[in-house]
């Protein structure tokens, strides 16, 4: 199942040595990266400000996703799709 949100989702992450996400903690619980199994860069969309909520014309951001495999505490896998943009980290979809 693939869940993509559609606000915000905002996680705290613990970062490795060269930047990489190494843990994170997401609505409560906590999950450790155990492999990267993507990352790239992407264009924020133009027209929304996630940080304020509004409008903007011509700034144009980006942001860095990284695609991993994760697992809770309770041994729960899945494979999750993590961003750091200018305002901080967040988590945009999760794939189980």
């Amino acid at each position: 199942m693939n869940h993509r949100y559609r606000g915000p989702e905002p996680i705290e992450v613990t970062k490795a040595a060269g930047g990489e996400p190494a843990a994170f903690r997401w609505r409560g619980r906590r999950y450790a990266v155990r492999a990267i199994v993507a990352t790239w860069v992407e264009a924020m969309p133009w027209w929304v400000d996630r940080a304020s909520g509004r409008h903007r014309s011509l700034l144009h951001e980006q942001r860095l996703v990284w695609r991993v495999e994760a697992a809770s505490r309770s041994g729960t896998t899945g494979v999750y799709d993590l961003y750091r943009a200018p305002y901080g980290w967040g988590l945009e979809r999760v794939i189980d």
